[in-house]
């Protein structure tokens, strides 16, 4: 009877030993070394109005930069794609945790929005493309410091290939209804 007690607690004592183990394997900061979250990536950007309707889309190059403490730094500057009228920049900070099947889940508030016009002078309205109505006077550009992020990075399918890529949602924080979708599309 006392061996199999032993047995028992030596089994219970292995077990929390590997669950503690992979606990700590799995914290933000050792799942950003583990993946090879940090870098420069090549990203299609997809301005969407509600969310669900792209008003146009590009590849612009993006910046993940290991902060620490299971943190990244997602930050692009000036992108513009076709029928675009203002320059976009990005900059927010991201938690990074464990998620099911293998993934990485990022999320992060309070990041800087800016949508400027490329060459400093105000809009024109009659550039801005259909559907869409800027606020009163935002012609000269809109900005926020409320912008969220959340996503994950994962094995995705995209354009025909599956491979490991971010696959982001950006919440602007300016008052207007558009998220801005974004998944990488290679390391560079």
């Amino acid at each position: 009877m006392k061996h199999k007690n032993l047995y028992r607690y030596c089994i219970l004592l292995f077990i929390t030993i590997l669950s503690c183990t992979k606990d700590k394997e799995e914290d933000g900061q050792s799942l950003i070394e583990k993946h090879g979250l940090a870098g420069t990536f090549t990203a299609q950007i997809t301005p969407a109005f509600m969310g669900t309707n792209p008003m146009t889309s590009g590849e612009h190059t993006v910046y993940f930069e290991n902060v620490g403490n299971g943190r990244l730094r997602l930050h692009f500057e000036k992108f513009q794609a076709e029928s675009m009228p203002f320059e976009m920049t990005v900059d927010i900070t991201m938690a990074v945790k464990a998620g099911p099947n293998n993934t990485v889940l990022l999320e992060g508030n309070k990041g800087t929005f800016k949508a400027e016009p490329p060459n400093g002078e105000e809009i024109d309205p009659e550039d801005i493309p259909d559907g869409i109505q800027l606020p009163e006077g935002s012609e000269g550009g809109l900005s926020s410091d409320q912008a969220s992020i959340k996503g994950s990075y994962a094995e995705i399918e995209k354009d025909g290939q599956t491979a490991w890529r971010y696959d982001l949602d950006v919440t602007p924080g300016v008052p207007l209804p558009i998220q801005i979708l974004i998944y990488t599309k290679s390391k560079q």
